[in-house]
């Protein structure tokens, strides 16, 4: 682009690539963007082959027949030949046929300057805080509160968003540090060279350059699965921590269980890493971006009923929304992945507001109803022990759901998952780097059709989207508010104080708030600060290095 360097000419499939057979047509097709009304700048060039005959001569002059048969299967007749079955013309038609590229179609080329890019970004960003202002406004005028909390703006951005960079930031900078220097020492060209190193110990001779290159990513592999294990094993450490009255063996099984449960899930990202480079993904990827935020909803409740810690779950949701974000780069284009994202943020936004609530209060109304269903169709003569030990479990019932709808569970919980969002996004953009480091080696974004160039274009709009992120989550939060009166600024700026003011170094070394449920109680005493993130950033970046390793 902008210079005389040569693009290359595609082929089309159709009709290209037969053997023994020429065209009689062919169609020179190039796409150009008119800068100027003298100036041209070519885009694009793709060559097609129409009329195609074969070169096989007849079989009665001692042509193949079997060729003249599959030729035939094809509609490829034989060339016209003389008395000798000779061809008797090569001449054949060429159509130079120009097009020029409307402004979607150069925009999804990438041949603009930073500048329209940069409006079409804040384009995007206006949007997205366009939903989430309209969403703020439409519960502020609705809501049930004769007080409602009043919008803090960007107190409440300035409180949220520099604990999550700060985190996020301290695990990435000595993350990029190593790969970098992974990369450095075991590629191709690397400063440690194994050229005759077989990858085998049967290996024996010398090791063409293919087989180099392949050794090379192979070493380049397993340093990012050991790197990724590592990470896995000190992270796991870092957050299940076992006190005076923990049995030693109660805390290796639930670091066991953790990272058991980050391997499955692993997996289950590969398979859908490989789902999402078909065409059946790129062609309806609307669709399927919404299948995946249920998904990770439904993924939630699981996790959530089985590992009954909201501090170990947050990783592993970290890992499917970053995950979730990275395969929309699959879309068949820039446009359509921004249009994407706007859908993913929509979907973001109805989530946190009513699903989650929605689906809170279901399974916190499930033991009642549960009692309520044995009650009506269970035994109904009772002793008089039965009928106290029936009010007694009622009565506990009751009081647990008390707890969990009146008291901060239900604001952690929203806080969580905004958590869990919110750095998924922050991740994304380090996430492309990483894809333009390793290009060649891990094949991800070769497969969606995206070079290095275009990469860093995706890139750049992750990371000016996170910006305007910030804003919505505020719209977001402050909607929570007026809308279940939960005081998220409140306790935001309660953590922070307790944070400030915390005994240990490490926060989870801490005392638990008994009064919280036990699923909630390692998450509030991290106190949504820089550790949390840092934890959940380097932990997730972990999980990543595995699933780069593998492909």
């Amino acid at each position: 682009r902008n210079s005389y360097d040569l693009i290359p000419v595609s082929i089309g499939d159709e009709m290209g690539g037969f053997l023994n057979a020429i065209p009689r047509v062919v169609e020179l097709e190039l796409k150009y963007y008119q800068i100027s009304s003298g100036t041209k700048r070519l885009v694009e060039a793709a060559i097609y082959f129409h009329d195609l005959c074969t070169t096989q001569k007849q079989d009665y002059f001692g042509g193949s027949a079997k060729i003249l048969d599959d030729m035939k299967e094809r509609d490829i007749l034989p060339c016209e030949s003389d008395i000798n079955g000779d061809i008797k013309s090569d001449i054949y038609e060429l159509i130079i046929q120009y097009y020029p590229l409307g402004w979607f179609d150069l925009l999804n080329r990438f041949e603009f300057g930073g500048p329209v890019y940069f409006f079409f970004y804040t384009a995007i960003g206006l949007t997205i805080c366009l939903i989430g202002g309209s969403v703020y406004g439409i519960n502020r005028l609705l809501t049930k509160f004769r007080h409602p909390p009043p919008f803090q703006g960007w107190q409440l951005v300035a409180l949220v968003s520099r604990p999550q960079i700060e985190g996020v930031i301290l695990a990435v900078i000595p993350y990029m540090v190593v790969v970098s220097t992974i990369h450095t020492l075991f590629r191709h060209d690397g400063v440690l060279q194994f050229d005759s190193l077989h990858k085998n110990w049967m290996g024996s001779g010398s090791i063409g350059d293919d087989e180099e290159v392949e050794n090379a990513m192979g070493r380049m592999g397993s340093a990012f699965l050991v790197l990724g294990s590592y990470i896995t094993l000190k992270g796991s450490s870092s957050i299940i921590i076992g006190d005076e009255t923990s049995k030693n063996d109660h805390v290796v099984a639930k670091r066991a269980h953790f990272i058991w449960a980050s391997l499955c899930l692993q997996a289950m990202i590969l398979c859908l890493l490989e789902f999402s480079y078909s065409d059946s993904y790129k062609n309806d990827i609307y669709r399927y971006v919404v299948m995946f935020k249920f998904g990770q909803i439904a993924f939630d409740v699981i996790l959530s009923h089985v590992i009954r810690d909201k501090l170990l779950i947050a990783p592993l949701l970290v890992l499917i929304q970053m995950s979730e974000i990275l395969v929309t780069i699959g879309a068949r284009d820039f446009v359509e992945f921004t249009l994407s994202f706007l859908v993913k943020i929509s979907l973001i936004v109805v989530q946190r507001l009513f699903i989650y609530p929605f689906i809170h209060t279901i399974l916190t109304l499930l033991p009642r109803w549960n009692l309520l269903a044995r009650h009506s169709f269970g035994r109904k003569a009772l002793t008089r022990k039965e009928k106290k030990q029936r009010e007694a479990r009622w009565k506990k019932v009751n009081e647990n759901i008390e707890l969990q709808t009146e008291g901060v569970e239900p604001l952690v919980d929203s806080i969580t998952i905004y958590s869990v969002e919110k750095t998924g996004g922050i991740l994304l953009p380090f996430m492309c780097l990483f894809l333009m480091l390793l290009y060649r080696e891990t094949e991800i974004a070769m497969n969606y059709n995206i070079n290095q160039h275009e990469l860093l274009y995706y890139g750049t709009f992750a990371f000016y989207m996170i910006i305007w992120t910030c804003i919505v989550d505020t719209f977001v939060l402050s909607s929570q508010e007026v809308l279940y009166g939960w005081r998220v600024y409140d306790y935001l700026s309660y953590t922070r104080w307790r944070f400030s003011n915390r005994e240990n170094r490490w926060n989870l070394l801490g005392k638990f708030d008994e009064s919280l449920s036990y699923s909630f109680q390692s998450i509030d005493l991290l106190c949504f600060s820089s550790q949390y993130y840092f934890i959940l950033a380097l932990l997730t970046l972990g999980f990543g290095s595995n699933i780069f390793a593998i492909t």
